[in-house]
């Protein structure tokens, strides 16, 4: 089977990434769907910008040699949902590494409604479309522009869940007991969910263990495909409050990514730019060289290939995934290699405040003292310290995100100059 990029045309085998038959395909149309009820979700958005943030939504689509992954993320860009489907899903025809990204509209979810586990259900991706088709019926998306702070929050939510840990799992009964639990409309009062004997145990208080949720309506998405599932796995990030929960379905596994506070996007979290700062182009040159679209990336082998220590590997990884070129998984612990389909642009244009880090040192503003350093920012001097988390500021910014949402500028400026010192 070939692409229809209009239905029976075919695509140039140049761009032709993808053709395959679903072999569940019950479990991998519902994912499909979930990620495009994710996209066009609005957790936290003016309305007056619905209307376009609604145009440019638009799942990202990578084919590789270990997995087919379909990802995007809500419009206020403070979730984030993932399918991968492994070849144990997918008989396939003609497979070939690359990346795309398409508009999930109304007759593709349409499509995906009430897929049977008998129902014929093909899947093709081209360099331009992505083809669906249900028994005898063909729906084709086109590929779209990749929204800017998609682009951001895509490399944010990398460094995100690189920070992850285990958090616990739950049973498929217990998984199902706890979605049901949830609320149903708008709510974004905190949550503390935990699990005493195999149960998950939601609190309005922190506990040990615990992990936070806020808008926890945002889980509801899986109730539709819990039932199927071998059950859930949770992570979470305790410095920033992020999680993650996924589902196992065997060859298919789901992945719902949610920022700590709904009305915030990961598009800003800033997580990425302490890492930018301090890698080489030397080191993201030879750690690029390595990539050739692995499904995990083994840091200590490419230390160990490139000479490099690991820390250098790390924050090399960090910046390239920046830049759009790896993925981090959960269900492997590790980054995976893909091109995300946007133009590399000068990366100062995408963070504020690098280059607002970047004017600082520039401006000599920056003087190194025993303690720390002072950074001389709009008429006031801010002190710039460590303690044992990490560097600290005195400037509002600090005092209102502290670290939740990556370094402020004065702490990035900071460390550029220490860059420039050693």
């Amino acid at each position: 089977m070939t692409l229809a990029t209009d239905r029976g045309v075919s695509p140039s085998n140049s761009g032709h990434f993808l053709s395959a038959r679903a072999l569940y395909p019950d479990i991998t149309a519902k994912g499909l769907r979930a990620v495009s009820e994710t996209v066009a979700a609005r957790y936290y958005i003016p309305p007056g910008m619905l209307a376009k943030i609604l145009r440019e939504a638009d799942p990202v689509v990578t084919v590789s040699p270990g997995a087919v992954r379909f990802e995007g993320f809500s419009a206020c860009c403070s979730a984030y949902a993932r399918m991968d489907l492994t070849p144990d899903a997918l008989e396939v025809s003609h497979s070939r590494n690359g990346t795309t990204n398409v508009d999930f509209g109304a007759e593709l979810r349409g499509a995906l409604a009430n897929v049977g586990r008998d129902t014929d259900f093909d899947i093709t991706v081209s360099q331009d479309a992505v083809g669906i088709t249900r028994d005898d019926t063909t729906v084709v998306e086109r590929k779209v522009p990749l929204p800017l702070r998609w682009i951001r929050g895509f490399a944010e939510l990398q460094v995100a869940q690189a920070q992850m840990q285990p958090a616990f799992h739950l049973s498929r009964i217990a998984a199902q007991r706890f979605l049901r639990t949830l609320p149903r409309s708008k709510d974004d009062s905190a949550r503390w969910v935990s699990v005493r004997g195999g149960i998950a145990a939601v609190s309005s208080r922190p506990a040990d263990g615990a992990v936070l949720l806020r808008g926890a309506h945002r889980l509801r998405l899986l109730e539709a495909m819990v039932s199927r599932s071998g059950g859930m796995d949770v992570f979470s990030a305790e410095a920033t409050g992020a999680s993650a929960w996924s589902l196992d379905f065997g060859s298919q596994r789901f992945w719902l990514v949610l920022n700590a506070e709904p009305w915030r996007g990961f598009s800003g979290d800033g997580g990425t730019l302490s890492a930018m700062v301090s890698s080489s182009s030397d080191a993201v040159a030879a750690i690029r060289a390595q990539l050739n679209w692995q499904d995990r990336i083994d840091v200590p082998a490419l230390s160990s290939a490139t000479g490099l220590e690991t820390h250098i590997v790390e924050d090399a990884l960090a910046e390239l995934a920046a830049r759009g070129l790896v993925g981090f998984d959960l269900g492997r612990m590790g980054y995976f290699h893909r091109v995300l389909p946007f133009d590399l642009a000068p990366l100062d244009d995408l963070n504020p405040r690098l280059k607002a880090a970047r004017d600082l040192c520039e401006a000599n503003a920056v003087t190194m003292t025993p303690f720390g350093a002072e950074v001389a920012s709009k008429d006031v001097v801010h002190k710039v310290d460590r303690d044992a988390q990490g560097w600290r500021c005195t400037c509002p910014w600090f005092s209102k995100h502290g670290r939740q949402r990556g370094p402020c500028k004065h702490v990035l400026a900071v460390e550029m100059q220490l860059e420039r010192l050693a």
